[in-house]
């Protein structure tokens, strides 16, 4: 049933209308008491299917099983049954030799093949899932590199940890190294921001406080990613199952703790990032538009802190109780799984990141309108001008690597799954097969997009704080550094002081003299 399970992610994606017949035939053969075989699936059959799905494994650099080895199967001419589709003409057309020898199973009524349900049913995942059974019933169906995981709703073959079961080891060592590279980035740019506010807090009022809260979130979520790479992998994201370690399975990220308070940590941060940038387009709006003051901004700081911080925890808090995380082998990190990415990962972020466009564009319009409006009165829109452009260039540097880490998201959760599967069959063939190594010999597919969201998802860190390399931050700093010295000047002074009156004071003796 591994196997036959393997090929679900095919019949889905419907590459062959003759498919489920043939997937039938072979691994479930037709049995009756009329007939003293099995009866097995033709050749013509075999060659059908495998002209019309074989692209489809091609395109991801899979090739096409060696237990469907069409020349397995029989052409007619030494059996004197075979399964064929009802009222194919093609196939039929490719054996005119024996067109009476072998008989459609539409005019065979004593045969009523009872074959598994799954296949007659509309399939509703791409994953690799089993019936749920006794654990002492499914063991050895899980090929190589590969651990069962039968103590969740549905038996799934997960990857082993400290094998290359979906990716190379030396894909995996790039991804944390490029991973934990960007994290030092991101963790000095936004550490700097900080440190600049802690030197000179009033430099950032309302609007431009949320920056500092901004700063903070990808600060943290950058701690996060550096302890993922100084812990490694398998203390993070493996957990043990019957027949050994593997990495998290889906559905079942709460049974490793360090797996789920990590999740916790880096899908909270990640989301109050997304709110404080809301709030900060939401702050620069009211600033610009509606001429509320810094005072005003600050006077409803309380309320802007317990939406950005508050909706985020809400939404993390019904991401967890839908048990929808899992471990992934080529970075190690635990995620949301790939089914539920559109709904708990890229849709909340989508909706924080287009209400802060939107924001973000009135706000940007209100601003033209005041540069024209000083530009009629005869002043000098020089300083708006500067403002304007920090204000462009900040709001693009965020936006657009957050819309293309979605848009990654997107693409890993509609393609990683399939990909997934087909590479499990890959295995299970390998197993099936002599003389062939365990492991993926092909290159990893979707590891640039995987890199790709890394890098978009790390680097609004270091841009962000593009907002503080001004020559004020210079001369704030220079102030900081200079300080120690410019004591000494008071004392100068006081010793001046104190000559001019030794030198005004005059004894009693000499005034006497």
């Amino acid at each position: 049933m591994t196997i036959l399970a393997a090929f679900m992610p095919l019949v889905h994606y419907n590459c062959s209308r003759h498919l489920r017949l043939f997937l039938c035939a072979v691994f479930a053969p037709v049995c009756s008491e009329h007939v003293a075989m099995q009866i097995p699936a033709c050749k013509p059959l075999c060659l059908s299917v495998r002209r019309d799905c074989e692209p489809a494994l091609s395109s991801l650099s899979l090739p096409w099983p060696n237990m469907l080895d069409c020349e397995r199967f029989p052409d007619g001419k030494t059996v004197t049954l075979c399964v064929q589709p009802f009222a194919e003409e093609s196939l039929s057309a490719e054996l005119p030799a024996v067109p009476q020898v072998i008989p459609s199973l539409q005019t065979a009524p004593i045969l009523q093949p009872q074959w598994p349900p799954a296949l007659m049913q509309p399939i509703q995942s791409a994953q690799t899932i089993l019936p749920a059974v006794r654990t002492n019933q499914i063991h050895h169906q899980c090929p190589p590199h590969f651990v069962q995981t039968p103590d969740v709703e549905a038996v799934t073959c997960a990857p082993h940890c400290g094998s290359d079961a979906y990716y190379r080891s030396e894909d995996k060592k790039f991804a944390e190294r490029w991973m934990t590279g960007w994290a030092w980035l991101c963790f000095l740019s936004t550490l700097f921001t900080l440190l600049t506010f802690w030197v000179e807090p009033s430099r950032f009022r309302y609007p431009e406080r949320p920056i500092v809260f901004l700063a903070l979130c990808y600060n943290l979520l950058s701690v996060a990613y550096t302890i993922r790479g100084a812990i490694g992998a398998e203390n993070l994201s493996c957990t043990t199952q019957d027949d050994g370690i593997s990495y998290v399975p889906v559905n079942d990220g709460l049974r490793s703790v360090p797996c789920t308070l990590w999740w916790l940590a880096r899908h909270y941060l990640g989301l109050a990032s997304s709110a404080w940038w809301a709030v900060l387009c939401g702050c620069w709006l009211l600033s610009a538009r509606n001429e509320w003051s810094s005072e005003a901004l600050h006077n409803i700081a309380p309320y802007l802190h317990a939406t950005a911080w508050g909706i985020p925890a809400l939404i993390t808090g019904g991401s967890l109780l839908s048990r929808s995380v899992s471990a992934d082998e080529l970075t190690g990190l635990c995620q949301i799984s790939d089914d539920s990415a559109l709904w708990l990962e890229v849709l909340p972020h989508a909706i924080l990141l287009l209400l802060g466009c939107i924001f973000a564009s009135v706000a940007g319009l209100a601003l033209v309108r005041v540069r024209r409006a000083v530009r009629l009165a005869g002043r000098s829109a020089t300083k708006l001008e500067r403002l304007m452009t920090r204000l462009g260039i900040f709001a693009l540097l965020y936006a657009l690597p957050a819309l293309g880490g979605l848009a990654c998201v997107l693409h890993e959760s509609s393609v990683r799954p399939r990909w997934r599967t087909l590479a499990l069959l890959a295995a299970l063939d390998c197993r099936a097969t002599q003389n062939c190594s365990p492991g993926p010999v092909y290159r990893a597919a979707g590891l640039e997009v995987v890199l790709l969201r890394l890098f978009l998802s790390l680097v609004v860190g270091v841009t962000s704080g593009m907002w503080v390399w001004s020559g004020k931050t210079c001369r704030a700093w220079s102030r900081l550094l200079a300080a120690p010295s410019k004591p000494l000047r008071p004392q100068q002074g006081m010793q001046h002081i104190g000559q001019n009156v030794y030198q005004g004071y005059k004894p009693e003796s000499a005034n006497m003299a």
